[in-house]
């Protein structure tokens, strides 16, 4: 009978770990002892502990050696796998106290990808290049979900879909832009001119009735007295959007515009000449209140507000070219 996992973990140590892989690339007991440094009464005696802690026997000997049974090749995967992953913690404790590294793992939702996700991890991999990044991408409520499970050191999302926003640390980005959209071979991808009455009677793909977008694409369609699409397909899956654009012509959809423009310039979509008056409550960054960073995220924050600093002089900059053709032309 196979023991319990407290069980094991109590008994394992690293020289099993090390004996249970030189057996298997050895094949001998002999050749496994001088391999790990031990006499091979030793050896002997360290593989009955570990065959008794597992509850099984895990190697076959025969005149011609040992070899991992069925069992054993399982034993001897996870332990390269422990192997493994002790390497990676070293390299990691190494480059955490080298200042150069650390393990960093984000949430975002689909808007903030092409304009803040992508840019500020850039940055990060150009002055940190050793740090390990994960990222998740789905709706605000299931990021925020995670990161109170402490899966997620930080989310790019909203915390006004939270029951307890206060459990955060929330610094803005900005208000998210949507657009509708439709195949980039329709003709309505070509129009300079529609109105959401023009396309209220298409196939539709809207997202799910949970998500704050479903409510404000509701609103749109109240605010000019135009039933909402009925028997619409919903999602909140970008690619799923994109395939369902393509399946059935003159099918509609709503995605944030930096990710609307993303896919227009690549030819697959079309952004519709709709201006969307209404906007939802903003995004940035979220972290759980009261928990130190570590310093890789630390420095993911940083590089996300310079971002916005640029931004925000950027579009400073243009306002005010603007604005001046616009008094140089007056007459």
């Amino acid at each position: 009978m196979i023991t319990s996992t407290d069980s094991i973990l109590r008994r394992l140590r690293g020289s099993h770990i090390a004996l249970l892989i030189a057996l298997d690339d050895y094949g001998s007991l002999r050749q496994a002892a001088q391999h790990i440094a031990l006499s091979q009464p030793a050896t002997t005696k360290a593989l009955q502990e570990i065959e008794s802690m597992f509850g099984a026997d895990l190697f076959n000997r025969s005149p011609r050696g040992i070899e991992a049974n069925e069992l054993g090749r399982c034993v001897v995967r996870h332990a390269r796998a422990l192997r493994a992953s002790v390497g990676a913690l070293r390299d990691e404790l190494t480059a955490i106290s080298r200042g150069s590294g650390g393990t960093i793992t984000i949430g975002a939702v689909m808007g903030s990808v092409p304009t803040w996700l992508t840019p500020t991890l850039g940055a990060l991999r150009r002055a940190q290049p050793h740090a390990l990044v994960e990222v998740w991408e789905d709706n605000s409520a299931r990021l925020l979900s995670m990161l109170d499970q402490r899966n997620l050191d930080v989310v790019i999302g909203r915390t006004s879909v939270s029951v307890h926003p206060e459990a955060y640390d929330f610094i803005p980005l900005e208000v998210e832009e949507m657009c509708f959209v439709i195949d980039g071979a329709h003709s309505y991808a070509r129009r300079t001119a529609l109105r959401l009455r023009d396309i209220a009677g298409h196939p539709w793909i809207v997202p799910q009735a949970q998500l704050p977008l479903r409510s404000l694409l509701e609103q749109l369609f109240a605010d000019e007295n135009l039933p909402f699409p009925a028997y619409a397909i919903e999602t909140s899956s970008t690619f799923a959007t994109l395939s369902l654009l393509r399946a059935e012509e003159g099918t509609i959809g709503m995605l944030p515009l930096p990710v609307a423009r993303y896919f227009a310039d690549c030819g697959l979509i079309g952004i519709l000449p709709i201006r969307i008056a209404r906007t939802g409550m903003p995004y940035g960054i979220a972290t759980r209140r009261g928990v130190p960073l570590t310093p890789v995220v630390a420095a993911f924050i940083r590089l996300c507000q310079a971002r916005g600093e640029r931004r925000w002089v950027n579009d400073a900059c243009d306002n005010a070219t603007t604005e001046g053709g616009t008094h140089a032309a007056t007459p």
